[in-house]
Formats: structure tokens, sequence, C-alpha cells
């Protein structure tokens, strides 16, 4: 081997030893191929999670049941809606098809050049960060969420598949000698290296600014919250919300909505539950929110006391806090004895029966759903549907 070869291809073999051949080749001190195959997809099956992931945080924000929301505990949904699943401006699942898909490039380079050892030291270190940043998620579920999403942990599974096929590549080298290799390329040539960090940085910036921040939360200011929904006869346009009060979209939509009717006395918005749980809604084949009826029954029962309005801000406003529903009624001033025989009626079963009917006849398929006119829409209240407001004279 040549003395003026770059130390990076110096430390493909071992120079001494039976097992050095003269020009550089040597079976016993390649990297292993088969591994650098598992590799690899483990890589193209983490990015296809993390893209998947992605539309799923898209969707859960929307409003959207997926089909790993199986409980409360076991709750794609849960996960994506909460505030940890953004990180520095993008969600969690967009740094993971980063991560995958520079992955999927180190181990197919590897594989095309096997004295490359800077691509496996390289994969070598994303994989460790990619098992560090799963054990980091792993413990936000744990602590911080309180519910687990299936996806997510089959890509916590892949990182480590991905980790330990690249030590199990590197083997034969030794992944210390793998890993100076991907430091002294990057030292030979620090032009390029800067460069390719430039770029990458300014992609990542670029993509964080132009995606869409669909997850951010509009507050509404206090006095919106205390706009009536009952009908009013000067009102020109109808608004139907279908709603569940466990559902974190909702919530937002809540307080979004509230806001514009401060400001639009030509509007009325009338609500109907739409609970995402198969104990009263038939069309819900699992208990995506397993106390979404009895949360239902808690607002109906409010109205009928004429305190709806408080009552979708307290029960709305308690996702994070779980207090139970006679807290609730207490602290919006209900009268509890009514309250309580009012939660058991089979008045109130037949009311929510019927919220659910109706949203089952408007096409109701996530919540929330808005119903102007003929038109029913899920997400955001539609703007477009609406009226011009009126302009004082």
């Amino acid at each position: 081997m040549r003395r003026d070869a770059p130390v990076s291809d110096r430390l493909t073999v071992r120079q001494t030893g039976p097992g050095w051949h003269p020009d550089g080749a040597s079976p016993e001190r390649t990297l292993r191929r088969g591994s650098l195959w598992l590799a690899l997809a483990a890589s193209l099956a983490g990015l296809a999670i993390a893209l998947f992931l992605a539309r799923l945080h898209v969707r859960a924000h929307a409003g959207f049941a997926s089909f790993c929301a199986i409980s409360e505990t076991v709750n794609c949904d849960r996960v994506a809606t909460s505030h940890y699943s953004v990180v520095l401006g993008l969600p969690v699942a967009i740094w993971g098809t980063f991560g995958y898909a520079v992955a999927v490039g180190l181990s197919a380079a590897a594989l095309i050049r096997p004295r490359a050892l800077w691509a496996a030291g390289l994969l070598l270190l994303v994989g460790a960060a990619s098992v560090a940043a799963s054990v980091a998620l792993a413990l936000v579920s744990e602590l911080a969420i309180g519910a687990w999403c299936l996806l997510c942990v089959g890509s916590w599974f892949m990182a480590l598949a991905l980790f330990i096929f690249g030590i199990q590549a590197c083997r034969p080298i030794g992944a210390g000698s793998t890993l100076r290799a991907a430091l002294l390329a990057v030292w030979e040539k620090p032009g390029l290296a800067a460069a390719i960090s430039a770029v990458a940085i300014f992609g990542v910036t670029g993509v964080a600014k132009a995606y869409p921040h669909y997850w951010e939360r509009t507050a509404a200011p206090p006095a919106a919250r205390s706009v009536a929904t009952a009908p009013n006869t000067a009102a020109r346009t109808v608004i139907i919300e279908y709603s569940d009060y466990e559902c974190p979209f909702c919530a937002r939509a809540h307080e979004q909505t509230r806001a514009l009717l401060k400001t639009r006395p030509d509007l009325v918005l009338v609500h109907r539950q739409f609970p995402l749980d198969s104990a009263c809604n038939p069309m819900v084949k699992r208990a995506i929110h397993p106390s979404a009826c009895a949360l239902a029954r808690a607002g109906i029962c409010a109205e009928s006391q004429g305190r709806l309005s408080q009552m979708d801000d307290a029960l709305f406003g308690n996702q994070n806090e779980g207090l139970s529903v006679l807290t609730l009624a207490s602290r919006v001033g209900l009268n509890l004895k009514r309250f309580e025989a009012c939660l058991s009626s089979r008045e109130t079963e037949r009311r929510l029966a019927a919220d659910v009917e109706a949203g089952i006849r408007d096409g109701v398929r996530a919540t929330p759903t808005f119903v102007v006119g003929n038109t029913a829409r899920a997400g955001n209240l539609p703007l477009d549907l609406l009226p011009p407001p009126e302009t004082k004279r």
C-alpha cells in the first residue's frame, strides 16, 4: 500500500499478519456485505415508518382517528397530538425521515464501495444517535405523555436493528477502526465536509420554514369563552359542530370557533355530541376515547340547565387535568343533584343517540366536523363556507 494513500484507505486492511494482500483486498478485513444489506433493509423500513408517521401526525391534528388508537395507553393519536411530537419546528416523524434517509444513503455507499470505511463509520454514528433518540422518546412517552404509539415503537426497533447490523458489518475490521476512518475522512477533506454540513443545515432550515405548522394552537381571548350556543332568531347562518370532549383537536377548534363567534353575531353554533367511543356510537368499532360517552352525557346535562357553553369550556380544558365531571359541574355552577340524576336518565340517552344518529346522517367520519348548509367539513371551521361579515354603517 502506498504511503501517500489517504489514511482512511490505509485503514481498510491491517498491514501485518498472514491475511494481508499487496493490493489491499483481504477477505478477512472487509466489511460484511450481508450485514450491510440488513442495515439497508432496516433503514428502508424505518424510512417507510417515519413517512407513515408524518402522515398520521397530519391526520391526527385534523381530528381523524388512526388504526393504532387502540386504548388510552396504546394510542398513536394521543402521542401525535401531544406538544412533544414537534421538535425545533418540525414533527419528530420528519426528523426520523431525515435520519433514516441518511442511513439509507450510507448503507448503499458502503455496499457499493466496501473499502469506503468512512461510510460504515458514519452509519455507526447515525445508528447510535438513532438509538439514543429512541430511548429519549420512549421515556417521554412513558413519563410525560402516558401513552405509547405502536408505529413509534416499530421505528425504535428499526433504529436498534440498524445499529446492531452496523456493528456486525464492521466486526472484521473493528468498530473503533471504522469510526477512526470516518473521522479521518472528514479531517482529510474539511472543505467538502463543511460544504455538505452547510447544505444539510440550509436544507433542514428551509424545510422547517416551509413546512405548514398545522399543529399550532390559536388561543382564544378569555371573553370569547362565554359566547352562547343557543339558536338566535336574528342569525342568518347556522353552524352545526360535531365534537368529542376527549379529542385534542376538538379542544383547539373549540377555542378558535368561540373566538370567531365573538366577532360574528350573525353566526349561530349548534353543538352536537359525536363521541369516538363504541359504547354509544355504532360507527366506532372500539373505544378510541374510552370516557367520551360519559363526558357527552355531562355536556347534555349541563345544557339542560342552560350552562352548555361554560361546560364546553370546562370539559375541553379538562383534557390535561383529568378532574371528575362532578367537580367540573360544581365549578360551572350546576345543581349537582339535578346533574347526577340527569347523567343516568333515559332522556339523556335518547338525546345522545339522536346527536350520534344526526352525525351519521350528515356523514361525520372524524371530529370535529362542521356542517354549514349542506356541506360537512372535518377539521377547523371552514371559513370559506361562511358569508362575509357584515359591515357596520
